[in-house]
């Protein structure tokens, strides 16, 4: 859990830092900030999948530490540069091909490692301690890292970003020194079949799956329509241009939806299991279709944090019981691979997400923009409560 805050902690610092410095630092368009923020997941579109099979295949505590020290070094040379005033805005695009990189190696590899961990609890006489449960407590740990590194952006307005890197690079310099101290688990035993073949039936497992293959493509519409256009270019510019704020309002908004998305995790460890879960997702994501569309309405500021913090609670819901769903339908040879390809749904989508957002959002603005991933993201619920048995779906024991 120290490797998942330390992670997470300085992924929260750093959603504040980037687009704050290609903001406000640099004081880009909304077009290049798009561009900037596809370039921080555009790796992941091409990675991910050959990650899941690395992760099955390699020590997991290796894999997690190294490319916890590959985003640590481009921190420190972030602040470096900011120090020395020679940062760019195509230095920027570098860090951000470098640092997703490492996020897709270390992504499918803590979240098989979740996976692990239960089942040896379970043999060690925690049979009380289910997947979904643990899936909970590691996303309550993700959100509380990520409330505090958000809260630690606040900072930037007063001190300015170069320090902040210096102690984002801190949380991942941890957060590598608690992997590499992680217990030994298990490999998959690969029977001798080769890294191509292992991707493939990774992917067909996904694609053939009546639950897997919808629960992806609801990441893919996430990724596209509101993490790539909305969190990634509409919140920014909205702040900039609409609220006249910069990096401590910006902070102050995604840490009062990381909140909520807290809160709303701590209930559900209180709930117990939820024996529907895709009833329960499907209502979550329509919190965020409803969240979108309010962002084009000209609410007063105090308004506009009370909707991201409900779009947080939402939210909360949504990305616990999504991956819980995932890893319990998921061939238990297979966790980190179907896990890579659930991934890349969400971080496949994103790099196009906001690069085309970007684009759209200089044209018509952002709040005339917050339409357009609301219907979006309805059509895609709709189509899949038609066509797939999500809603019938029922907690696997």
């Amino acid at each position: 859990m120290i490797a998942v805050a330390g992670w997470f902690f300085s992924f929260g610092l750093q959603t504040t830092l980037f687009p704050g410095v290609i903001n406000y630092t640099l004081n880009e368009s909304p077009y290049r900030l798009g561009l900037a923020q596809a370039a921080l997941t555009a790796p992941m579109l091409f990675l991910l999948p050959m990650a899941g099979v690395v992760a099955e295949r390699l020590d997991r505590r290796w894999v997690m530490g190294g490319f916890h020290l590959l985003a640590c070094a481009c921190a420190g040379v972030m602040s470096f540069l900011l120090f020395q005033n020679l940062l760019s805005y195509w230095v920027m695009i570098i860090y951000a091909l470098l640092v997703g990189v490492a996020g897709a190696f270390v992504m499918p590899a803590r979240d098989s490692a979740v996976n692990a961990v239960t089942r040896v609890a379970q043999r060690l006489g925690r049979r009380d301690f289910t997947l979904q449960k643990a899936v909970i407590l590691a996303s309550l740990v993700q959100f509380a890292a990520q409330i505090f590194g958000m809260g630690a952006g606040v900072l930037a307005g007063q001190l300015g970003p170069a320090p902040l890197f210096v102690v984002q690079a801190g949380g991942l310099a941890i957060g590598a020194g608690a992997a590499l101290l992680m217990p030994r688990l298990p490999r998959q035993n690969t029977g001798g079949e080769s890294l191509w073949t292992s991707l493939r039936s990774g992917v067909l497992e996904v694609v053939r799956s009546p639950i897997l293959a919808p629960m992806t493509l609801i990441m893919l519409a996430l990724g596209l329509l509101v993490v790539g256009g909305g969190f990634f270019v509409i919140i920014p510019v909205l702040v900039r241009d609409v609220y006249d704020g910069g990096y401590g309002l910006l902070s102050l908004l995604l840490v009062a939806f990381w909140i909520g998305a807290f809160i709303a995790n701590v209930l559900l460890s209180q709930a117990g299991d939820i024996e529907r879960p895709g009833r329960m997702l499907m209502l979550a994501q329509l919190v965020t279709v409803v969240s979108m569309g309010l962002l084009a309405l000209p609410l007063p500021l105090y308004a506009l944090f009370i909707l991201v913090f409900s779009w947080g609670l939402g939210g909360g819901v949504g990305i616990s019981l999504s991956r819980a769903v995932v890893q319990e339908n998921a061939p238990p040879r297979m966790i980190a691979r179907v896990m890579s390809v659930y991934q890349l749904g969400m971080f496949g989508g994103m790099p196009l997400g906001a690069f085309v957002m970007g684009y759209v959002v200089h044209e018509i603005g952002p709040r005339l923009s917050s339409l357009i991933p609301m219907a979006g993201l309805l059509l895609v619920l709709i189509v899949i409560a038609l066509t797939t048995p999500i809603l019938k779906l029922r907690r696997v024991r």
